[in-house]
């Protein structure tokens, strides 16, 4: 279990690899406010995550609408994309606390 979950109205940071029809895409970094997500269908499987968790989400032909969203070719009408997502950070808390440590380490 984790301390904090994912909600809507948080600003989330993830690394997310992008399949389409099996073939990788490559690896993305993404950080939005979660309930205003450029992907159908990732403000309802991202809600409720913590932090390092890793979830897959695919997205069948008729609901992805076309959009290239960070892939190195366009979308086939009929693909099938899946993307393999984790979350890095909940509102910058990560970020900050390595942020801290590395401070702490440069005062010594």
């Amino acid at each position: 279990e984790c301390e904090t979950r994912s909600a809507v109205g948080d600003s989330v940071w993830m690394e997310y690899e992008i399949f389409i029809d099996d073939s990788s895409q490559g690896k993305n970094k993404l950080e939005f406010k979660l309930g205003q997500a450029p992907v159908v269908g990732w403000d309802e499987h991202l809600r409720g995550m913590c932090v390092d968790e890793q979830r897959e989400l695919t997205i069948p032909p008729s609901t992805h609408r076309h959009q290239n969203i960070g892939m190195k070719e366009g979308i086939p009408q009929d693909a099938v994309l899946t993307f393999h997502i984790r979350l890095l950070d909940i509102n910058g808390t990560e970020r900050k606390a390595m942020y801290a440590r590395q401070r702490a380490r440069a005062d010594r």
